[in-house]
């Protein structure tokens, strides 16, 4: 009787049993699509609601037709009709053409059925000719950069039009109350982590009312959706990107004040940071301690749609789609950051991406210095209850930091493996981050183990002067963007400020050394071809960066903001005859 009992019972769990096997140990498989997204329950969770623009028939026939070179470019139009309309004509014309449409077909039901992106141009209400950071700035040169840098925010504001709110179900855009600055290029939409930087620059030229609306737009969403996802899209629902929604917000209110503007929104601030620690955090073990810290993790079984067919077209597997989707989630789409090669190394392409077993600094760090921030604001206004409650979670995080992140051997802080339980030897100009958050105890200081690990990667020259133009995003050529040569305004940013903000007289020098070599590239850029890049190369002087997903972009927002904060602190002491010479 035991016998054929235990039978019954193997035979019961066998099929569960394998298909957890297969997941874990054999991640490639099996092979999905947007139209397989509801098996596994509540594992498989779509983009979004709408059958057109996150997931169905339509959004897989189109995207692998490639009519568009980018796929973004047809999940961002506005649909003419109700969807079941246009998913009604799309069954028939299937139906019609024997279940293959040809492009043609494709080409003409798009134009029957879809029109152009809703956001329209806008005019910042507070734009002014001459920003007040010319006074900080002695450089002639200089100060008529800042002049033509100030007037591409007009060139970057949109607003998204009052029929998104009254029809949202026409439109992949989210609607939001106030004018914006995109990114730039391609990017219509706002993006979060991207507007950090824009709103510093915003602010720097007396935009307090627009870099105020982009933030109120933030928490227009969070009041929404629960948390501010990847984008002002449907499709970015289900992901977000670092969490700094709570740094703007503490650099508008330390720059005008408007102690009010916190207080009426600190529920939603407090709802922001509740997501990441609600849903991203996890048991880390280390020496027999355990240790809750965050990692990316945006759950998916589909591809993106706004990049469909390029990660279709390549076999992506459930496991790796979410790996995908959660290294997007991290802002750096894609880099051998993400992957686990040969090894555990971080070698690999696409295939090997592994991004939500690791425990990153940079996202550790911000969560750390978020939770400082509610503690103070809190505390402001005279919550001790909850003021103590974000102090705690600061503490562990940054104890947490400490224990696992610091690697004393190789002086710096690396990225923690899940699985090896190591950590990620590898140089990301992120291991700088708790330089750039102050997520490091005071008592100690860890610059000159860090100018030594930056020597000793060659990032910088035993006069302490740069090797490159920029600081590249890694040391692997793997042809994706957030890789070697290519250098990111928002890496320079964690390095150059993360080094000034240690007080210690080497790190500032080699700060400012980076300064002049960022300032020359992309003030050469600017020269040359008349645009700011949203990314340069880091060995070619004035050079926009390359790889990944699409052309390279111009704008563009992050790279505007972060040159203004440069010249606001630097422009005393930056001459552009000297740099250039």
């Amino acid at each position: 009787m035991y016998l054929y009992l235990t039978i019954f019972l193997i035979l019961l769990i066998y099929p569960i049993s394998l298909e957890a096997f297969k997941l874990e140990l054999y991640p490639n498989w099996p092979l999905v699509s947007s139209l397989d997204i509801y098996k596994d329950g509540n594992k498989c969770v779509p983009e979004c609601d709408s059958k057109i623009f996150c997931q169905g028939e339509i959004l897989h026939d189109i995207q692998l037709s490639k009519i568009y070179p980018d796929s973004k470019t047809f999940v961002d139009k506005k649909l003419l009709f109700p969807e079941e309309i246009i998913v009604n004509r799309y069954q028939q014309l299937k139906k019609n053409s024997s279940g293959k449409p040809n492009n043609d077909q494709l080409k003409n039901f798009i134009n029957e059925n879809f029109a152009e992106d809703p956001v329209e141009k806008w005019v910042p209400p507070d734009l002014v000719k001459e920003p007040s950071i010319l006074a900080n700035v002695d450089d002639d040169i200089f100060k008529k950069w800042i002049l033509n840098l100030n007037q591409i925010w007009l060139d970057l504001a949109q607003k998204v039009k009052d029929d998104v709110l009254v029809n949202p179900d026409r439109y992949s855009i989210l609607y939001m109350p106030k004018g914006f600055i995109k990114a730039g290029g391609r990017f219509r939409e706002m993006y979060y982590w991207d507007s950090y930087w824009i709103i510093r620059g915003l602010l720097l030229c007396d935009m307090y009312q627009t870099a105020k609306g982009m933030i109120e737009n933030m928490l227009w969403l969070v009041r929404i959706y629960g948390h501010m996802p990847n984008g002002s899209r449907k499709y970015y629902l289900q992901r977000s990107q670092p969490p700094l929604l709570i740094q703007m917000a503490a650099t508008y209110h330390s720059c005008t004040k408007d102690h009010a503007f916190i207080r009426d929104n600190l529920k939603d601030f407090d709802t922001e940071f509740q997501f990441w620690y609600n849903h991203r955090m996890v048991n880390v073990y280390k020496d027999g301690n355990v240790y809750r810290m965050a990692r990316y993790n945006a759950t998916s079984c589909s591809p993106r749609p706004e990049s469909y067919y390029v990660k279709f077209s390549s076999k992506m597997k459930r496991r790796l789609f979410t790996a995908i989707k959660s290294a997007a989630e991290s802002g750096w789409d894609f880099s051998s950051r993400h992957m686990r090669g040969p090894n555990d190394s971080n070698k690999g392409t696409l295939l090997n991406l592994d991004t939500q077993s690791f425990i990153y600094v940079d996202l550790n760090c911000i969560l750390h210095a978020n939770a400082v921030v509610l503690s103070e604001w809190y505390r402001f206004f005279g919550n001790e209850v909850r003021s103590e409650f974000y102090k705690n979670i600061a503490n562990k995080l940054l104890y947490a930091i400490e224990n696992v992140l610091w690697n004393d051997e190789v002086g710096t802080w690396l990225d923690w493996d899940l699985i090896t339980g190591s950590s990620r030897n590898y140089f990301y100009p992120s291991n700088l981050t708790p330089l750039w958050t102050g997520s490091y105890t005071k008592k100690s200081s860890y610059a000159e183990k860090v100018i030594v690990y930056l020597l000793t990667q060659g990032i910088i020259k035993f006069d302490f002067t740069p090797v490159y133009y920029g600081v590249p995003a890694s040391k692997r050529n793997t042809t994706q963007q957030w890789d070697f040569p290519n250098a990111w305004a928002p890496l320079q940013a964690i390095v150059i400020q993360g080094l000034e903000r240690t007080h210690h007289p080497i790190a500032r020098y080699i700060a400012f050394k980076m300064v002049q070599n960022w300032v020359k590239t992309t003030y050469t850029g600017f020269m040359n071809d008349g645009f700011m890049y949203e990314k340069y190369s880091a060995v070619e002087i004035g050079t926009t960066g390359a790889g990944g997903e699409y052309v390279p972009q111009t704008g563009f927002g992050w790279t505007n903001g972060f040159i203004l904060e440069i010249l606001n602190t630097w422009g005393k002491f930056l001459n552009w005859n000297q740099i250039s010479s």
